[in-house]
């Protein structure tokens, strides 16, 4: 028998359930990676900060991580942000730290109910922030 999962109450339940069904549409595409580094799973909330193209202002808002591997990082949120775009990214760190990262969007895809999941390529390592 199978069961039904609640409808989502709010934006993080949303979010989280977001991220589970993201996670199980994955399960055998593990084999069929290119990714050369393993990634794990990491959900924190994280800082993301850009200048789009053709603005003269910087955007910066929370996500939600998807997963974390030492090249890069998806996450998923409601902002579409496009391939090939630098982002800066502030990521807390499980000994309370948060770390800079700079980064270039590799991927972005549909994630469902308005939100996309968006893959990012670390480019370079900044001073940690504590």
């Amino acid at each position: 028998m199978s069961t039904i999962a609640p409808h989502p109450s709010t934006v993080a339940d949303a979010i989280e359930h977001t991220l589970e069904w993201l996670d199980q549409q994955s399960g055998e595409q593990h084999l069929q990676d290119r990714r050369n580094t393993r990634r794990g799973r990491y959900r924190v909330t994280a800082g993301i900060s850009y200048v789009p193209a053709g603005a003269d202002h910087r955007r910066s808002f929370e996500v939600s991580t998807r997963n974390l591997s030492r090249n890069g990082l998806s996450f998923i949120h409601r902002t579409l942000i496009y391939p090939r775009q630098l982002v800066d990214v502030h990521l807390p760190l499980p000994d309370d730290s948060v770390r800079q990262f700079k980064g270039k969007v590799v991927r972005v895809r549909p994630a469902g109910g308005g939100l996309y999941e968006i893959g990012v390529e670390f480019t370079e390592l900044e001073v940690a922030v504590v």
